[in-house]
């Protein structure tokens, strides 16, 4: 099954980088379209955001009442996950309001008499992307708008309600009972996160937590109320109440205020001039300046990512979805947690992480350079910046040489107390070489030679010089690295492939900046000598891959496919390179594909040009781990991360620039239905815009920011190509070369195009697009986007819950319903899940292996079910049905009963 288009891709991946020559204009497919995009006067593609993103907008038509499905809105700063549970209810985080966001806010919920989803005929919430609201509607009299304040920790909840009748408003805020917190902050006094404060006086009412953090973290939520009087009053210990006489129309403005940010450390006084601010200004100039903002933030890259059946549109959707969850949260101070976020509805219950896991958050960020937001990648750089000082201090002590080493697991201030405390972690060395090449990275996309001096060559410096005193050196003059882990999978062995990858990506980096500011010569010597003289990458020869450390190979920890890292993030293969195949047999190969949440095979798909695996692969992460209809996971080992994969698959498969070489469309599916248009960003300062269809790309727009020199791959092989200067038209450059370099003016904009098709032979058009009003699907998975009027029928197995007996299995490609299914062989063990219908279907597997299951529904025995038969395996069969219950909520529950396979696939509900 792998190897035909393994082929296909690699021949695909050979023409683009200029390997095959004899590729011939009359080979290359028409394009369907003779439109094109590209504005000569912009360098960018012509997009009408407003109405292309509309159609990703995420929709519910019926009420949502889980908190688990709660739709997510945020102004970078703070963020509320929104369910109806009484009313409007919202979880309220603020990134910098504890350690690592541990800690969530608070809960809001407004509330009217009567109930504002009472006595309607229609109804809609959407989560709009493109102006950063989610607004619900009750027919045509009744709407809710949750915005923000852009730079600010203030947002706003807008009521219009025309209904005659409502005879109370109430706002509450409250905290969940604090008397079994945890200390997932690694707070230094988990007692000031369990002391409360309240206030309520004419300025509004607050609740406020951690006001004694010794590390001055600590929030204060707050409300106030524009448009219409009210009282406040401090209900209990932990929950305060606004009475808001009724009124047409009124906005409730909330802060999640920060001790961190605020004057003097006082978030009270914080939260109340900052809401007697918003409510100053307003809700008209605050909604008009908040969407300006989500507007601005979109303006800035371009994807397309499309086919005819629908599912790469799918991608599209979570890729843009993905970009503003993070964006929600992604201005903060600190950077966005892969788990804590600022988006929850676990009061605060943060799964398992305590600090910054480096794998997990280059996973959230490390797609925003491509899309022009090196912004958001500046605040996850800082993380590690603003600690250097203390993280050398502590390289010092812990291993007795200079320079600089990262924990991967590390605190808000540098601590290291995650990573020295584990036997996953305490050997990591890599992690600051990724630190490092992403502030390189970071000034390679901004051309920032400030921060280039300043910030990012010290740290680098500091990391290479750790590196040089890590290493053995044996007799022959060859340079080694004794002991270390190669990430958390396989400890304490000799030649980890991470460090040796870290040594060769980062080194050469540090000789040229060097270099280029004048400095550390007598370093750069050394460092160029360890590059001569280091050991190779451990090889298995007979299967021509590379290994993750010298053999024996040790006992694995975790599922990681360590070899595989070089490709991404290292980034010191991938194609073109002369070892390219042996890096795609060792991705083929790989021990652990697509096993987690964090998993980074798509993006090193892209990076190899296996353009039908990469996209295959997003597929792969969205089944398996995108579990609720707003576009979250249930899995327990991370949240966010598997978002920002797939940010980071989707750019590397339309544009890579990583090597110098600009490199459009290096991994794309081999569907001919597919369409893929972009403007991203390329490393150097260049603003790439292209488009592709039926198989051909129509023109490489670039955009030179600063002036800068690149190199770009001919997309067309070695058909001829020109470049063309768009002030003036003239052509500056005409080759056959599979590869040429192209010297560029600041802030000049340059076409390449074929010689014997010009962009010139396209119509213009814009892009847009029709708004959203239903639910996505991604087919053959479990993966939805949106809420249907009626709920939808199929039920996962992984949407039940059961003892502990049972075990989940993916990927084993019978049939099954989403490709997963559970099973047990302990007998009395359970399966159960509650429904709302008239009606259930059980689907599951029927083999030779298996056994017998009783059947429950509301408490009551309904039937033994035999799912052994001989022949084939028969999978997705209806092994028992009930219908004609009366509507409401019912209860199923599967009890295996023999020590024989017992299974659940699928339910299947009746509305």
């Amino acid at each position: 099954m792998r190897s035909p288009r393994l082929l296909a891709a690699l021949l695909a991946a050979l023409c683009v980088s200029g390997g095959l020559a004899a590729l011939s204009p009359a080979t290359a497919a028409p394009a369907a379209a003779t439109d094109a995009a590209f504005n000569s006067a912009t360098g960018a593609l012509n997009v009408d955001y407003a109405n292309y993103l509309a159609k990703h907008d995420i929709v519910y038509n019926r009420p949502n009442t889980d908190p688990d499905d709660g739709l997510t809105v945020g102004n970078g700063r703070v963020g509320a996950m929104a369910w109806q549970q009484n009313g409007l209810t919202m979880q309220v985080s603020g990134v910098d309001s504890s350690e690592q966001t541990a800690f969530g806010a608070g809960d809001v919920n407004l509330a009217t008499t009567p109930a504002m989803d009472s006595g309607y005929s229609t109804y809609q919430q959407r989560l709009s992307l493109y102006n950063g609201t989610l607004t619900t509607k009750y027919d045509t009299d009744r709407t809710v708008t949750v915005m923000g304040k852009p730079d600010s920790e203030v947002m706003g909840i807008h009521v219009d309600d025309k209904r005659s009748g409502v005879s109370a408003i109430t706002l509450n805020l409250s905290l969940w009972d604090l008397g079994n917190l945890s200390n997932s902050g690694d707070v230094p006094n988990l007692d000031t996160w369990k002391t409360v404060s309240t206030y309520a006086d004419a300025s509004g009412a607050g609740i406020s937590r951690g006001q004694a953090d010794p590390d001055k973290f600590g929030s204060t939520l707050a409300a106030t109320v524009e448009g219409a009087p009210y009282t406040a009053k401090v209900v209990d210990g932990r929950t305060v109440r606004l009475t808001i006489t009724p009124s047409s129309s009124y906005t409730i403005w909330f802060t999640s205020s920060s001790r961190l940010n605020a004057a003097g450390h006082d978030s009270v006084a914080q939260a109340k001039n900052a809401l007697n601010a918003v409510k100053s200004t307003g809700y008209t100039k605050t909604l008009s300046d908040y969407q300006n903002w989500w507007h601005s933030f979109w303006q800035k890259s371009f994807v397309q990512y499309s086919n005819s059946s629908g599912d790469a549109d799918y991608l599209e959707n979570a890729y843009y979805l993905g970009t503003y969850m993070i964006a929600a949260g992604g201005y903060a101070n600190y950077p966005f947690h892969f788990i804590n976020g600022d988006f929850r509805a676990t009061d605060d219950n943060t799964k398992w992480s305590n600090a910054y896991w480096y794998w997990n958050q280059r996973d959230v960020y490390n797609s925003f350079l491509a899309s022009n937001h090196a912004d958001m990648m500046a605040t996850f750089n800082n993380l590690y910046s603003r600690n250097s000082a203390a993280l050398k201090a502590y390289t010092k002590t812990r291993y007795n040489v200079d320079g600089l080493w990262v924990p991967e697991t590390m605190g808000w201030d540098g601590n290291a107390r995650g990573t020295v405390n584990s036997d996953y972690t305490k050997n990591i060395l890599s992690t600051g070489t990724e630190a490092a090449e992403n502030m390189y990275a970071q000034y390679q996309y901004t051309n920032d030679t400030a921060y280039l001096r300043n910030t990012a060559y010290p740290f680098m410096r500091d990391v290479a010089t750790f590196y040089a005193n890590m290493l053995s050196k044996d007799a022959s003059g060859t340079y080694y690295m004794a002991n270390s882990n190669a990430h958390e999978t396989y400890w304490n062995v000799p030649n980890a492939i991470t460090d040796l990858a870290a040594v060769r990506s980062l080194f050469p980096a540090a000789i040229r900046t060097a270099k280029q500011l004048g400095q550390d010569s007598d370093l750069a010597a050394r460092w160029q000598d360890i590059l001569d003289h280091l050991i190779a990458y451990p090889s298995d020869a007979s299967k021509n891959t590379y290994l993750p450390h010298t053999p024996p190979i040790a006992q694995t920890r975790n599922d990681e496919n360590v070899a595989s890292e070089l490709v991404w993030p290292y980034s010191v293969t991938g194609i073109g390179y002369p070892d390219q195949q042996k890096a795609v047999n060792t991705w083929n190969t790989r021990p652990f594909p697509y096993d987690n949440v964090w998993a980074n095979d798509a993006v090193q798909a892209a990076r190899l040009g296996l353009g039908d695996q990469a996209y295959d692969g997003m597929k792969k992460m969205l089944q398996k781990y995108q579990n609720y209809p707003n576009g979250l996971t249930a899995n327990t080992n991370g949240v966010f991360e598997y978002l920002g994969v797939n940010l980071s698959a989707m750019n590397e498969s339309l544009l890579q620039s990583y090597n110098g070489k600009i490199r459009v469309f290096p991994a794309i599916p081999s569907d001919p239905s597919f369409t893929g248009k972009f403007t991203l960003q390329a490393s150097g300062g260049f603003t790439v815009s292209s488009e592709r269809e039926a198989g051909e790309t129509k023109y490489v727009g670039i955009r030179s920011l600063y002036g800068n020199t690149t190199t770009v791959v001919n997309p067309w092989g070695t058909q001829q190509v020109q470049v063309r200067r768009l002030s003036d038209n003239a052509i500056v450059q005409t080759t056959s070369a599979s590869e040429f370099t192209l010297s560029t003016a600041a802030g000049t904009g340059y076409v390449v195009e074929r010689t014997a098709k010009p962009l010139s032979g396209y119509s213009a058009t814009t892009l847009t697009g029709t708004a959203n009003q239903g639910v996505k699907t991604l087919s053959g998975t479990d993966s939805t986007l949106g809420l249907g009027a009626t709920a939808a029928p199929m039920v996962n197995d992984t949407a039940l819950t059961y003892d502990s007996d049972w075990y989940a299995t993916t990927g084993r490609g019978y049939g099954d319903y989403n490709d997963d299914a559970h099973h047990s062989t302990t007998v009395g063990s359970a399966a159960q899940y509650t429904f709302t219908g008239t009606g259930v279907d059980l689907l599951t597997e029927r083999n030779g292996d298996m056994g017998t299951m009783d059947i429950y529904l509301d408490n009551a025995k309904q039937a033994t079910v035999d799912l052994n038969v001989s022949g084939a395996r028969q999978v997705q069969q209806t092994v028992w049905s009930k219908q004609g219950l009366s509507r409401g909520s019912h209860t199923i529950r599967i009890v295996n009963q023999s020590t024989r396979v017992g299974m659940v696939d699928a339910l299947k509900v009746t509305p």
